[in-house]
Order: structure tokens, then C-alpha cells, then sequence
């Protein structure tokens, strides 16, 4: 059986971690700018009626 350095693991592990706790914060920031983008096109599009586009 191979050895493993646990303490290697733990440390790799945790920068994972680290870096997936990233990740999810920019996808979050991203979803909520793609969604005020969305919401400002929509405003703005002329084909949609004015009344549904006051809110």
C-alpha cells in the first residue's frame, strides 16, 4: 500500500476548498449582475408593451 502524507492531503484539500468557496462567491456576484442586466434589457426593449415595463 502507498503511503500518504495526511498532512499534504489536509493542506491540498483546504486549498480546494478555498478555491471553491471563490468560485461560488463570483458565480453568485455573477448571477445577480446577469440578472440586473437582463432586468435593465427587458425595460428597454421596444417590442415589449410600456405596461409591462413598469413596475
Amino acid at each position: 500500500m502507498a503511503e500518504v502524507d495526511l498532512a499534504l492531503l489536509a493542506q491540498q484539500s483546504a486549498e480546494i476548498l478555498e478555491e471553491l468557496r471563490a468560485l461560488r462567491r463570483e458565480v453568485a456576484e455573477l448571477r445577480e449582475l446577469s440578472g440586473r442586466t437582463l432586468d435593465f434589457e427587458r425595460r428597454n426593449d421596444p417590442r415589449r408593451p410600456s405596461s409591462l415595463t413598469r413596475r
